[in-house]
C-alpha cells in the first residue's frame, strides 16, 4: 500500500502532491513542473501534462534511498514510470475523447507527457546510478529527441526516436551504461523505441550523404545532457550542410514527396486514404516545415504548427498559416482518433476505421453511410486545402529561387514577369497569372479565360492567380454561369486544351469548377462507401474526361481499338456532348435514383450553358443509361436475341450506341487501378457489335440461320477433315453457343472437341486454358447433363481457390454440355497464371464434381474482411420474364463470400430449377449474379413460386450480409 502511494504521488491532477513539490498559493495556477521542460522544449511549453516533473523525481530519489544498489531499484523505477506514463496517457485519452483537446494539442501533450518520463529518468540514471560528476571528453553526453519526437507531435502509437549525442567516437563506459539502462527501461516500459548512438562529425557526415538522416537533424530536439555538445551539432549542421544547399535540399524534398504521393496513388482522393503519408496528409505538412527549418539561418522555427512563423519568414500570409494551422488540427485528430481505435500505429483511413472515426469526428447522427460520407467529404476538403498550401508555399520559395529548377530552365523562367499576347495575363516563372488582379472585379470573365489562356498553352497556373480568385469567388454568380461568352470559354477548355483533365482538376482544386457548374460541386469531395471505387464522385469524374481524351488521341487504341476508331470520327459536337456528359453522369448519386436524378440535373445545368435542345436531350439520355450498356453486357446473355432488341430499343439510334459505348469504356476505366481487363472489353465489343447490326437492319436473321451461318464459316478455317471428326459434338451444340463466342474461340473449342475420342463422346472432358492478355483462366467442361451439374462445378472451382468472374453454361441435344467458365484469383489476376499444379487441382477437382464426387472438395476458409464488412450491402432478387414463356431471368445481388455460388446455384437445384445462363459479376464486396433458368416441370413461375423460391434465396444471401465480407471464392 506504502508503494502504491507513492507511485500516485506522480499524478499532479489525480491525487495530492509529493510532501516535497512545492505547494500552489491561493489563487495561483498550479505549475506542472515544467521548470526542466521549458529549457528543453521551448515549443511545447504550453502545454500542461498531467505529470508533475518535480514529483516523479523526488519519487526516484526515494527509490535510490531505500534501495541504493542498481539491480534492486530498477523494478521499482520500471514500476513507478510505468504505471506514471500509462495514468497520465489514459489521462490524455479521456480529455481528448471528452472533446476537452484538440488533435493539436493532443500531440504536443502526448509528446510532452514522454519528455517528463525521459528527462526524469535521464536525471535519475546520471545522478543515483552512473554519476560524472566532472565528466571527461568521452563523457559527454546529449539526449535529443528526432523524428515526430522531436517535432514534439506524437500520436498515441508513435515510436520515441532518440540519438544520443556523444563527443568521442570511442564512447566510454559511462555513456554505454547510461545509453543501455535508459534504452532497457524504456524497452520495458512497453515503448517502441528506435534510436542512434553518434558524434557530431558522424552525423553531419551521414546527413551530407542521407536526406533521411539529414531530416532527423532538422527535427532534433536538445532533451537532457550536454547542451553544449547539441548546440555544436546545430552549429556545425547550420555550417557544414545547410548553408547554402537549400535549393538541392528541396528540391530533392519534392522530389522525395512526389515519389511518395505516387506509391500512395498519385491522388489525395483515394477512397482510403493514408493519413500521414497520402497526398494531402500529415507528411505534406512536414515537408512544409522542414523546408522552413532549412531555410531559417536563425534557429528560431522550432514548431511545425507555429502559423506566426511561416508569416514572419514570408513562406505564407496570415490568411494562409491559420488555414495551414486549421487543416493540420483536423488531420491530427483524425489521426490520434485513427491510433486509439486501432490500439496499434496504423495510418491508413480504411472502411472499418471510418465508420468508427465518422462518428468521433462529430457525424453522430444518421445512416452510417451518410456520416461516413460527410466525415470523409472534410478529410478530402482539407487535404485539398493542404496542396493548396504547398503551392502557394511553392511558387513563394521559386520567387525567391530557393527551388532548384532543372540546369537550363533559369533562362526561360527569369524572376521578372513577361508580357504575353494575351490581353491580362503575364507569366511569372513560367506560370499564368492576371496582369492585374483588380481587372477580375471589372471583367469577370477573366477568370474563366485564365484557365482557357492555360489549357490552349499548356502553362501552369500561379497560386497568387488562386488566392485573386479565392479573394473574389462571389463573382461566380448566376449571372457568371449565365453569361453566354463565359459558356464559350468554357467550351473552348473542353475541347482545345491539350490536357483537359489536368487543367478541370485545376479547375476543381481552386474551387471554380463546383462554383461554375453548381451540379458538379455538389460531388465535390464526395465519398463512395464501397469496396469498387477507388476515387471520391468527383476524381473519378474528371478521369473520366481524362481516358475520353485519351482515346480522342489514340493513347488507347491496343485496349480499345474499336472505340478509338469512333471516338476519332465524333464531331466537335459529339465531343462536347461527351465531355459534358462526363462531367455531369454521376451528380445524382446520394439523391434518390443516381440516373434519374442526374438526368434532371444535367438538363439544367445544360440549359443554363445556353446549349442547344439536341445536345440537351443527348446528354440528359447518356446521364440517364450510362449504366446501361455494362449491365447488360455483364448481366444479360448477349447472344440472345431479345436481349439485343430489348437494348436497342432503349438506345434508339446509332449514334447513341457509339457515344454510349465510348462512355462505359470511360467511365470503368475511371473506376480504379484493375477494374478494366479485357474481360469485360470482350463483353461490351460483344454487345456493341451485336446492337450495330440491331440497327443497321439485321434484325430478320434468325439465330438459327446465324448459327448455321458460323458454323460455315467454321468449318471453312479448319484444316483437313477436323470438321467431319468433331461433328458428333458439333450438331449437339445449340444456337447461343454459335451465337455467343467469337471465331477464334470456336477454332479453339474445335481442336480441344478433336483431341476427344469419338467412341468415347459422351464421357466428361476438361481443359484449362490462360489467357495472360485478359488476365483470365478458362475452364472448359465438356459432358452431359445431369440436375446440380453447375453447382456441383462452382464447388470444384471454389475447393481449387478460384474465383469465377463470368460462365458461359450451353446445354443443347443430347443433354450435350459446353460450359466455359472465366476464373482469377482473388488478386483479379488469371488463376494459376505462374501455377501447373494449381490447374492439375482444378481439372482434377472438376473431373470430380461432374461425375458426382463431391465429398472430399471443400471450400477453404477465409480470414474475414473488416474493412468490406463495414460497408452495408442489401441483398436483393428480382425475377425478370424473357421472351420465352419457360425461361426466366433471376438477378441476384449479395454480400460476396467463399462459396456463394455455389450456395446460390444448390438452392435453385433444390428448387427443382435448370440453369440455362450463369452471368457472373463482382463489384467489391458486393456479389451482382444474374440466371437464365427454366423449371424443370416445363411450367412458368408462378407468383407464388417466385415467391417461395426468392425466399429461398434470401434465406442465403442475408447471413452473408450479417457477416464481415469476404472474398468470394466462386
Amino acid at each position: 500500500m506504502a508503494r502504491r502511494s507513492r507511485l500516485k504521488k506522480s499524478l499532479a491532477k489525480s491525487v495530492p502532491k509529493s510532501p516535497k513539490a512545492k505547494k500552489a498559493k491561493p489563487g495561483q495556477k498550479r505549475r506542472f513542473g515544467k521548470e526542466t521542460a521549458f529549457e528543453i522544449a521551448p515549443h511545447l511549453q504550453a502545454v500542461e501534462s498531467p505529470i508533475n516533473a518535480q514529483a516523479i523525481r523526488q519519487d526516484l530519489t526515494n527509490i535510490f534511498r531505500q534501495y541504493p544498489e542498481s539491480a534492486k531499484s530498477r523494478p521499482y523505477v520500471l514500476e513507478l514510470l510505468k504505471e506514471t506514463l500509462h495514468s497520465a496517457m489514459t489521462d490524455t485519452k479521456t480529455r481528448f475523447m471528452k472533446g476537452r483537446l484538440g488533435g493539436l494539442e493532443t500531440a504536443r501533450l502526448i509528446a510532452a507527457i514522454h519528455d517528463d518520463i525521459i528527462t526524469a529518468l535521464f536525471d535519475f540514471v546520471v545522478t543515483h546510478i552512473y554519476r560524472a560528476s566532472n565528466p571527461t571528453k568521452a563523457e559527454r553526453l546529449a539526449l535529443c529527441a528526432v523524428g515526430g519526437y522531436g517535432r514534439g507531435e506524437m500520436a498515441p502509437q508513435s515510436d520515441v526516436d532518440l540519438l544520443f549525442l556523444i563527443a568521442d567516437k570511442k564512447g566510454s563506459a559511462f555513456t554505454e551504461n547510461v545509453t543501455e539502462y535508459i534504452l532497457y527501461m524504456l524497452w520495458d516500459m512497453g515503448l517502441k523505441v528506435g534510436h542512434s548512438i553518434r558524434t557530431i562529425d558522424q552525423s553531419i557526415s551521414l546527413a551530407k550523404d542521407d536526406q533521411t538522416i539529414l531530416t532527423a537533424l532538422l527535427d532534433l530536439r536538445f532533451l537532457k545532457g550536454d547542451k553544449d555538445l547539441a548546440k555544436a551539432l546545430f552549429a556545425k549542421f547550420r555550417k557544414d550542410v545547410a548553408k547554402g544547399k537549400g535549393r538541392r535540399y528541396i528540391s530533392g524534398k519534392l522530389q522525395e514527396r512526389d515519389e511518395r504521393h505516387a506509391r500512395e496513388g498519385n491522388s489525395r482522393y483515394v477512397i482510403e486514404p493514408n493519413i500521414k503519408e497520402g497526398k494531402g496528409g500529415l507528411r505534406d505538412l512536414h515537408v512544409l516545415y522542414w523546408i522552413a527549418r532549412f531555410l531559417d539561418r536563425n534557429g528560431e522555427i522550432t514548431d511545425p504548427q507555429r502559423a506566426s512563423d511561416y508569416v514572419k519568414m514570408g513562406l505564407f500570409d496570415k490568411a494562409a498559416a491559420t488555414r495551414f494551422v486549421r487543416a493540420a488540427d483536423f488531420l491530427w485528430r483524425a489521426r490520434i482518433h485513427l491510433h486509439y481505435h486501432a490500439g496499434r500505429a496504423t495510418e491508413s483511413l480504411s472502411f472499418d476505421h471510418q465508420t468508427v472515426l465518422s462518428r468521433k469526428m462529430g457525424q453522430a447522427s444518421g445512416p452510417i453511410e451518410e456520416a461516413v460520407e460527410k466525415f470523409m467529404r472534410e478529410y478530402f476538403t482539407n487535404a485539398r486545402e493542404v496542396g493548396a498550401l504547398t503551392r502557394i508555399a511553392c511558387a513563394k520559395l521559386e520567387s525567391d529561387n530557393a527551388i532548384l529548377l532543372p540546369k537550363g530552365i533559369d533562362r526561360f523562367l527569369p524572376t521578372a514577369r513577361r508580357q504575353m499576347k494575351e490581353e491580362g495575363f503575364v507569366t511569372d516563372h513560367g506560370r499564368l497569372m492576371f496582369e492585374d488582379p483588380m481587372q477580375i472585379r471589372e471583367n469577370p470573365a477573366l477568370i474563366m479565360h485564365l484557365f482557357e489562356v492555360s489549357g490552349r498553352y499548356n502553362l501552369d497556373i500561379h497560386p497568387d492567380a488562386f488566392s485573386a480568385i479565392n479573394f473574389r469567388r462571389n463573382l461566380i454568380d448566376t449571372e457568371f454561369r449565365r453569361d453566354p461568352e463565359i459558356a464559350g470559354i468554357f467550351k473552348t477548355i473542353l475541347l482545345g486544351s491539350k490536357s483537359p483533365y489536368a487543367l478541370l482538376k485545376l479547375m476543381n482544386e481552386s474551387g471554380v469548377l463546383g462554383r461554375y457548374m453548381l451540379e458538379f460541386g455538389g460531388i465535390v469531395a464526395r465519398t463512395q462507401f464501397n469496396m469498387h471505387h477507388a476515387y471520391t464522385v468527383d476524381e473519378h469524374t474528371l478521369r473520366l474526361v481524362r481516358y475520353f481524351h485519351d482515346l480522342l488521341i489514340g493513347d488507347l487504341e491496343t485496349d480499345n481499338p474499336v472505340a478509338t476508331k469512333i471516338a476519332k470520327e465524333f464531331s466537335d459536337t459529339q465531343k462536347y456532348i461527351l465531355y459534358l456528359t462526363c462531367l455531369l453522369h454521376d451528380t445524382g448519386k446520394g439523391v434518390g435514383d443516381q440516373c434519374i436524378e442526374g438526368a434532371r440535373l444535367a438538363r439544367r445545368a445544360c440549359r443554363r450553358l445556353g446549349a442547344d435542345q439536341e445536345i440537351i436531350e443527348n446528354v440528359a439520355w447518356l446521364v440517364r443509361s450510362h449504366l446501361d450498356l455494362s449491365e447488360t453486357a455483364q448481366r444479360r446473355d448477349i447472344s440472345d436475341p431479345q436481349t439485343i432488341r430489348e437494348f436497342c430499343e432503349r438506345t434508339g439510334s446509332l449514334e447513341r450506341l457509339d457515344m454510349l459505348y465510348v462512355l462505359t469504356i470511360v467511365d470503368i476505366r475511371a473506376v480504379g487501378p484493375g477494374i478494366w481487363n479485357d474481360w469485360k472489353g470482350v463483353l461490351l465489343r460483344g454487345l456493341h457489335g451485336n446492337a450495330r447490326s440491331y440497327l443497321t437492319g439485321n434484325t430478320d436473321l434468325a439465330s438459327s440461320a446465324k448459327a448455321e451461318a458460323i458454323k460455315a464459316q467454321l468449318k471453312d478455317r479448319l484444316p483437313g477433315d477436323m470438321a467431319r471428326r468433331i461433328e458428333p459434338i458439333t450438331q449437339d451444340l445449340g444456337d447461343s453457343y454459335w451465337t455467343g463466342a467469337t471465331m477464334a474461340d470456336l477454332i479453339r473449342h474445335a481442336r480441344f472437341f478433336d483431341t476427344v475420342n469419338s467412341q468415347d463422346s459422351q464421357a466428361t472432358h476438361t481443359q484449362t486454358r490462360r489467357d495472360k492478355p485478359r488476365d483470365i483462366t478458362e475452364l472448359w467442361i465438356l459432358t452431359q447433363d445431369r440436375p446440380g451439374l453447375f453447382a456441383d462445378i462452382t464447388l470444384a472451382i471454389s475447393a481449387s481457390g478460384a474465383s469465377i468472374t463470368g460462365a458461359r453454361v450451353h446445354t443443347g441435344k443430347n443433354k450435350r454440355v459446353m460450359n466455359i467458365y472465366y476464373l482469377q484469383n482473388p488478386d483479379g489476376l488469371a488463376f494459376g497464371r505462374d501455377s501447373d499444379k494449381a490447374l492439375d487441382v482444378l481439372n482434377r477437382n472438376a473431373h470430380m464434381a461432374v461425375n458426382g464426387k463431391t465429398e472430399t472438395l471443400k471450400i477453404p476458409e477465409t480470414l474475414s474482411s473488416k474493412r468490406a464488412g463495414a460497408i452495408p450491402v442489401k441483398a436483393r432478387v428480382k425475377f425478370i420474364q424473357n421472351m420465352r414463356d419457360d425461361v426466366t431471368i433471376i438477378e441476384i445481388i449479395g454480400r460476396d463470400r467463399p462459396g456463394l455460388l455455389y450456395a446460390l446455384a444448390t438452392s435453385l437445384r433444390e428448387a427443382k430449377l435448370d440453369i440455362l445462363s450463369a452471368h457472373i459479376e463482382n463489384v467489391g464486396e458486393k456479389a451482382i449474379d444474374a440466371f437464365y433458368i427454366r423449371p424443370q416441370d416445363g411450367e412458368r413461375l408462378t407468383p407464388k413460386r417466385q415467391k417461395i423460391i426468392k425466399s429461398q434465396l434470401m434465406a442465403v444471401l442475408e447471413p452473408a450480409s450479417k457477416t464481415a465480407g469476404q472474398k468470394i471464392s466462386a
